[in-house]
C-alpha cells in the first residue's frame, strides 16, 4: 500500500462522529452504472445510507485502486455542515470577510486562489436556508447544502486543465467547527426565498385534503421535498426517475414536469444532457400510476432532514393536519378482508423495501389496525390457510404418497430449513458456498468416511448481509464459475413471501441459501428478541413443499457478542436443524489440523443430534467438508449401532457385496437387539445411505429376504460417465465448462440414457474418461475407477442402478 493510502486510511479513522461520509471513486474507475468517474462521485450507497468513519476506511481499504479520496455530504445530515467552496478570488474574498473565513477548517488542494470553508447552520434556520451554485452569484463561490463535497485525498485536477492532479489538505480542527457568519447565513436564506417564490408557487395555506386539494397547493409541498433532496451525480438515473415518479403519481401535468426539470437541471454532472432538449419530456410521458407515490418523496426528504424540518413551520402544521384527518377519516371506513388481503399482497411485490413498509403502515391505519405487523401476520395466516389440506385421520395422511428425499444422503433432507450459526468471520459463509458448490455440481460428499451421491441442481442464493464484491470475491475462493447453476438476489427481505414463492417456482432450485437472517430482516416489523421475529422461517419450514417446490433451504445466523445464539429461541423452534460452526480449540487442531472448523448439529428433527461435521481448507485453498464420525476410544469404532452397521455394510461393498439383517445381527461387531439392527437398517435407507433389494431366500423356498447395500459412490463409477471434478485445474482443462452429473447421482433419467453408460452398451457413448491424475482434481471429490466396481456382472450392475434410481424417485 502507498505512503498517500496509508495517510488517506490514518486521516479517515481519526474524523470525528456526527457527520455523513462517503468514499470517493478516483478519476477514471468504473461506477455501478457502467460510466466513469470524474474523480468526484461518492460511492452510491452513501448517498441513502449514513456511513461512519469505520465505514468508509473499510470501503478504501479493500479497494484502493477505486477509493482514492474521502468527502462529506453536507446539511441537516451531518448535523448542519455546510460548505463554503471558493473556486476563484480567494484573495478578494479574505480582504471583504477575512475574519470569518480565519477561524474555520480549511481545504486546499493545486488549485490556486481557491479554497473550502467548513461551518455548522444552527439546527432552528435548517429549514429555511437553501445553497446554491457559482452561476447564481458570479462571486467565484458555491455554497454546498445537501450536497457532498471531498475533504481530503486524490485531487483531480481542475476541469480546464489548468491545475494539475494532485492532494486535498486539511487546515483546522474538524472537531470544532465554527458556526456559520450571518453573511452566509443571510445568502442563503436568500437562496431560499427566491426558491419558494420562483415559479409562483405560493398560494393561500388554507387545511389541506389530499383527497381533493388542488394542484398548486401539491406542488408547495412537493417544492419543499425537493429543496432538500439532492441529485446523485452520474450513474444516479433510478434516483432521478424515482423522483418522476413520485411527483406524477400527484402532479400528472405540465407544473409537475416543471418541478422535476427545474431539480434535475441542477445536477452539474448531466449538464451535457440539457444541451439541446429537455431529458425529462420523454420520460415523463412514459410514467404510469404505481407503487412510487409521494411517499417516496417525503422519505428521500426525511432521510435529508429528519422531522419533516423541510417543511416551513406553518406547512408542517399544514401537513399535520391533514393527516390527522386522514386519520380520522380512514378509521370511520371499514375495509373488508378480501380488499386488505389483496393490497397486502401487492405491497409484498414491491422493489422498494422503505416503499412497501410506507405502504403497510398506512394499509393498517386504513383497515384498523394498530401497525404492519398486523397485517404481516393476516397474511402469513391467510396464505397458509389457503395451502392447508382438510382435516385428515391418520389413514388418509399414511395413503399420501409422500418420501423424504436427500439432498446429500444424511445430511440435507428435501424439503428441510437448516440454520447455520456461528460468530463474524469464523466461515458460515465459506460452509455454505462449499456445500453449494456440491450441489451445483453434483460433487460426491464423504459421509462416514465414504462418498455418496448428490443431487445435481440449482442453487439460489438470496443475500442481504454483504456487498457485492465480497460475494464475487468468495464465489472465486470456491473456483466457482459462471457456467455453474447458481442465481444470485442482492438485498433480500425474508418479508416477500409472495416474491420468494414466484422466484422459486421460476428457478426450481434444489438449495436454497439465505444469507443473513438478520441481514434480510430489515424490513421486520418486530424485533429480534420477540418471538414474532421468526415468522418468516416458520413460514418456510411450513410450506416448503407446499406452496413452493421442495427443497432444502439454509439459513446463515450471526452469534450474539458473547459468541452465543443470537435473538429469539423462537428461531431454533422454526426450523428443521441448527449447526453451530466454531474454531477448534488448541487441543481439537493439533488432531484435525488448524485450518479446520467444526459444525455441531445442536438440533434435529431427524434424531442427529450431536453429529459434527469437519470443515477444512485444502491445499488448492478451497474448502471440503466431511461428518466427523466419533469412535470409542477402546476400539476405534462407531459409538451407535447405526453408524456400526454403517460401516459393516461399507466394508462389505468393498467386496460388491451386502449383508442380510439376519447377517448383521449375527455380526459381533455391529451388536445391537434384533429390533436395533432393524431401526438401524430402516434409517440408514431413510437418509439414503442404504439401498435394499428383494432376494430368493436360502433357507425357506418361494420366500424371500432383503439384503442391503452401503449406497457409495465409487461402487458406481462403472456405470456412470466420468464425474465431475472440483479444482480450479481441472475447471481449467475442461475449457471452464463443468459437466453434467451422471443421472445415477441425480436422480434425472433412467439407466441407459444419455449420460449413461452401461458394459456392452455403445449406442450412448461417454466422453473420454479422465482420471483425477489427468484432471488435476482434488482427491475425494471425484468418483474413482475401482477394482471392486470391474468385477461386477452386467446383471449386478443393472440391478444396482434401478435400485439407486427408483430410491432418488
Amino acid at each position: 500500500m502507498s505512503k498517500q493510502m496509508r495517510e488517506l486510511l490514518a486521516f479517515v479513522r481519526q474524523l470525528p462522529a456526527g457527520i455523513a461520509y462517503a468514499p470517493i471513486y478516483c478519476k477514471g474507475s468504473k461506477l455501478q452504472s457502467g460510466k466513469e468517474s470524474k474523480g468526484k462521485t461518492p460511492l452510491e450507497r452513501s448517498h441513502h445510507e449514513r456511513l461512519d468513519p469505520a465505514d468508509v476506511a473499510l470501503q478504501i481499504e479493500r479497494r484502493p485502486e477505486v477509493f482514492q479520496a474521502v468527502g462529506a455530504f453536507t446539511g441537516a445530515r451531518s448535523g448542519g455542515l455546510v460548505i463554503l467552496d471558493v473556486d476563484r478570488n480567494l484573495s478578494r474574498l479574505k480582504k471583504k470577510w477575512g475574519a470569518s473565513l480565519a477561524g474555520a477548517p480549511v481545504i486546499t488542494s493545486t488549485k490556486g486562489n481557491a479554497a473550502k470553508y467548513l461551518y455548522r447552520v444552527p439546527e432552528a434556520l435548517w429549514g429555511a436556508v437553501k445553497g446554491f451554485g457559482l452561476s447564481d452569484t458570479g462571486e467565484g463561490y458555491e455554497v454546498l447544502w445537501g450536497r457532498q463535497g471531498l475533504i481530503y485525498g486524490a485531487y483531480p485536477g481542475s476541469s480546464d486543465g489548468k491545475a494539475p492532479a494532485g492532494e486535498y489538505g486539511i487546515e483546522g480542527d474538524l472537531e470544532a467547527i465554527p458556526e456559520a457568519p450571518e453573511w452566509l447565513i443571510a445568502e442563503m436564506k436568500a437562496a431560499h426565498g427566491s426558491d419558494i417564490t420562483d415559479g409562483g408557487f405560493i398560494r393561500n395555506r388554507k387545511a389541506l385534503d389530499f383527497s381533493d386539494r388542488d394542484a398548486d397547493e401539491v406542488a408547495e409541498i412537493v417544492q419543499s421535498a425537493l429543496k432538500v433532496v439532492p441529485p446523485q451525480g452520474a450513474g444516479s438515473r433510478d434516483h432521478w426517475v424515482k423522483v418522476g415518479m413520485a411527483i406524477h403519481s400527484e402532479l400528472p401535468n405540465e407544473k409537475g414536469l416543471e418541478l422535476w426539470s427545474v431539480w434535475s437541471a441542477k445536477d452539474p454532472e448531466y449538464a451535457d444532457e440539457w444541451a439541446d432538449k429537455n431529458p425529462c419530456e420523454e420520460v415523463w410521458s412514459s410514467f404510469k400510476p404505481g407503487a412510487v407515490t409521494l411517499g417516496t418523496l417525503f422519505w428521500m426528504a426525511d432521510q435529508q432532514m429528519p422531522g419533516r424540518l423541510w417543511l416551513s413551520e406553518d406547512l408542517r402544521g399544514v401537513v399535520a393536519e391533514i393527516e390527522a384527518d386522514n386519520v380520522t377519516r380512514i378509521r370511520q371506513v371499514t375495509l373488508s378482508y378480501a380488499e386488505v388481503i389483496a393490497r397486502a399482497k401487492e405491497i409484498q411485490m414491491l422493489d422498494n423495501p422503505a416503499e412497501a413498509n410506507h405502504r403497510m403502515n398506512a394499509l393498517a391505519l386504513e383497515a384498523g389496525y394498530r401497525d404492519a405487523g398486523a397485517v404481516e401476520r393476516l397474511l402469513i395466516s391467510h396464505i397458509q390457510y389457503e395451502s392447508q389440506d382438510d382435516d385428515m385421520d391418520l389413514g388418509t395422511l399414511l395413503a399420501k404418497d409422500l418420501q423424504l428425499e436427500y439432498l446429500i444422503p444424511d445430511l440435507l433432507p428435501i424439503p428441510g430449513v437448516v440454520m447455520i450459526h456461528g460468530a463474524g468471520g469464523d466461515g458460515k459463509s465459506m460452509a455454505a458456498w462449499t456445500i453449494a458448490k456440491h450441489v451445483a455440481r453434483g460433487i460426491p460428499f464423504s459421509i462416514r468416511n465414504e462418498l455418496v451421491p448428490v443431487q445435481q441442481g440449482k442453487v439460489l442464493i438470496l443475500n442481504g448481509d454483504q456487498p457485492d464484491v465480497q460475494v464475487k470475491q468468495q464465489m472465486m475462493d470456491q473456483d466457482l464459475t459462471a457456467e455453474d447453476p447458481i442465481h444470485l438476489v442482492m438485498g433480500w427481505d425474508l418479508n416477500w413471501y409472495l416474491r420468494f414463492t414466484k422466484m422459486m417456482k421460476k428457478h426450481q432450485p434444489k438449495l436454497v441459501i439465505i444469507d443473513s437472517i438478520t441481514g434480510c430482516s430489515r424490513g421486520s416489523a418486530y424485533d429480534e428478541n420477540k418471538k414474532e421475529y421468526a415468522n418468516p422461517l416458520y413460514w418456510l419450514t411450513n410450506n416448503n413443499g407446499r406452496l413452493f417446490p421442495a427443497c432444502t433451504i439454509l439459513l446463515i445466523h450471526h452469534a450474539n457478542r458473547a459468541g452465543g445464539f443470537r435473538g429469539t429461541s423462537s428461531l431454533r423452534d422454526s426450523v428443521d436443524e441448527v449447526w453451530g460452526l466454531r474454531k477448534p480449540t488448541d487441543k481439537e487442531a493439533e488432531r484435525l489440523g488448524h485450518s479446520t472448523r467444526l459444525i455441531t448439529v445442536e438440533k434435529s428433527r431427524a434424531g442427529r443430534g450431536g453429529s459434527k461435521l469437519l470443515m477444512k481448507m485444502k491445499e488448492d485453498l478451497t474448502f471440503s467438508i466431511t461428518d466427523l464420525v466419533e469412535s470409542t476410544a477402546e476400539s476405534a469404532t462407531p459409538a451407535s449401532v447405526v453408524d456400526r452397521v454403517l460401516q459393516r455394510l461399507q466394508s462389505a461393498a468393498k467386496h460388491d457385496e451386502g449383508r442380510t439383517r439376519t447377517e448383521l445381527h449375527a455380526d459381533p461387531i455391529c451388536g445391537g437387539s434384533v429390533d436395533g439392527i432393524k431401526k438401524a437398517l430402516q434409517r440408514l435407507e431413510t437418509r439414503g445411505l442404504v439401498i435394499s433389494r428383494e432376494e430368493p431366500s436360502p433357507k425357506r423356498a418361494g420366500s424371500s429376504v432383503k439384503r442391503y447395500f452401503a449406497l457409495v459412490s465409487r461402487d458406481m463409477s462403472r456405470s456412470s460417465c466420468p464425474p465431475i471434478e472440483e479444482s480450479s485445474l481441472g475447471q481449467e482443462k475442461l475449457g471452464g465448462q463443468p459437466p453434467t452429473v451422471s443421472p445415477l447421482i441425480s436422480g434425472s433419467a433412467p439407466a441407459g440414457s444419455t449420460g449413461t453408460r452401461i458394459k456392452g452398451d455403445t449406442s450412448t457413448p461417454c466422453p473420454p474418461e479422465t482420471t483425477s491424475v489427468d484432471a488435476g482434481s482434488a482427491k475425494g471429490d471425484t468418483i474413482s475407477d475401482t477394482p471392486q466396481g470391474k468385477k461386477r456382472s452386467l446383471e449386478e450392475i443393472n440391478a444396482l442402478i434401478q435400485d439407486a434410481i427408483n430410491f432418488w424417485k
